[in-house]
């Protein structure tokens, strides 16, 4: 049995990043770049106005009030322009490009219209003002972005405003998922006495999904060794992560860990010095990774948040790993008896933390309302309403 940071430290040395494949940029929220990004062009690419307003030449103005002569106009999109001399000034829109010879653009609000001519009610005015620098957000040829970043909304419409369409991202692991129990029933299948409707696959792959994976395998396996080895070897044959639910603990039709070791997993640790979700497995072939899950809801997605997610987000290449952690007081006290380490599934209100009721490991509605997990080690098995306690955002 190994502790909880033991353990996370063991799936982050195993799990490897993914080999990097080309796609298309709107095709990426959500990767991570594989390779620097140098901007082929520059951004903008010429002067441009911030402001709908008045070019100008910034040295015509020499008290509030100053008149010049009006002179065309500049709107975006526009590619010809004639140069603007000095005691002229142009119409010029937001975006639109600034002609040579201005120095500045005076927005609208700050002139006056009459007789052909515009007056500046303003002074002093600088130098470049309301004007957009050739290159002020990135030069051609510098880094625009480099290899391991995020690529968030913002980072792609980046990428594309420098005309980019197809980068190099950190490929996303595919995933094999088999669950496990001859006491399962599929969604919409009709109820039988002793029996309970599975959820593990709804709720591991809504997971997988919300982390951005789409390449998920799901098969079943009753409680015989033969039938868990031979979908865990289909499994294994096409999917980087397998996870298995059920099947891991001590019991008579408890088979997952065995068939691990008959498709060829080597075993890294088995069992977590914590609660719930104490039967974890967690293995290793070649670069594949395999999780054994507990069968109870609670654990199993306890497992997945804690260890797999970790596993996942390190073989897609980001570098933040784990839930975000932060030190929230507690709104009740809390205690525990024993040696394993707790996660209780908890709500955040008032800048303070609330364990929820239902902290069995089958009691799955308190996940439902839960938009955090505490974290209380052995050493912190005491806590008194405001103390302070670790807490895990749930990544949504």
């Amino acid at each position: 049995m190994v502790t909880v940071n033991e353990a996370k430290q063991l799936i982050v040395a195993h799990a490897a990043v993914l080999p990097p494949e080309t796609r298309k940029l709107a095709d990426t929220v959500g990767y991570v770049l594989a390779e620097n990004i140098n901007a082929p062009l520059s951004l903008p690419s010429f002067r441009q106005s911030s402001m709908d307003g008045y070019a100008i030449l910034h040295s015509d103005i020499s008290a509030a009030g100053t008149g010049l002569q009006l002179k065309g106009e500049s709107k975006a999109g526009q590619t010809e322009l004639e140069n603007l001399t000095p005691g002229f000034a142009m119409r010029i829109f937001t975006g639109a490009p600034v002609p040579d010879g201005a120095t500045a653009v005076i927005m609208q609000e700050h002139t006056r219209v009459a007789g052909g001519q515009v007056f500046i009610d303003e002074f002093p005015v600088p130098e470049g003002k309301n004007v957009r620098r050739i290159g002020q957000q990135i030069m051609a040829g510098t880094t625009a972005l480099t290899a391991g970043t995020y690529l968030s909304p913002g980072g792609i419409a980046f990428l594309q405003g420098l005309g980019i369409t197809d980068v190099q991202v950190c490929r996303k692991p595919k995933i094999g998922l088999l669950i496990t129990g001859d006491e399962l029933l599929k969604p919409g299948e009709p109820m039988v006495a002793g029996r309970v409707f599975e959820s593990n696959s709804g709720m591991i792959a809504a997971a997988l999904k919300q982390e951005g994976l789409r390449e998920i395998e799901i098969r079943y396996a009753g409680d015989d060794l033969d039938t868990t080895i031979t979908e865990l070897q289909k499994l294994v044959e096409k999917n980087d992560i397998v996870l298995a639910s059920g099947g891991i603990s001590v019991g008579d039709y408890d088979f997952v860990g065995e068939a691990m070791n008959a498709v060829g997993a080597e075993t890294v640790f088995y069992k977590v010095r914590q609660k719930p979700g104490k039967p974890l497995l967690f293995a290793k072939k070649d670069e594949k990774l395999f999780f054994a899950l507990p069968g109870n809801p609670a654990s199993s997605l306890v497992c997945y948040y804690e260890y797999v997610l970790p596993a996942i987000r390190k073989m897609t290449g980001r570098t933040d790993l784990f839930l975000k952690a932060l030190q929230l007081p507690v709104k009740y006290g809390y205690s525990f008896d024993g040696e394993r380490d707790e996660f209780l599934k908890a709500s955040i209100a008032d800048d303070s933390v609330i364990p929820l009721d239902g902290q069995e490991s089958f009691s799955i509605r308190s996940f439902a309302l839960a938009d955090a997990i505490i974290y209380l080690p052995v050493s912190q098995n005491k806590v008194a309403a405001g103390d302070l306690v670790e807490v895990h955002l749930l990544p949504f």
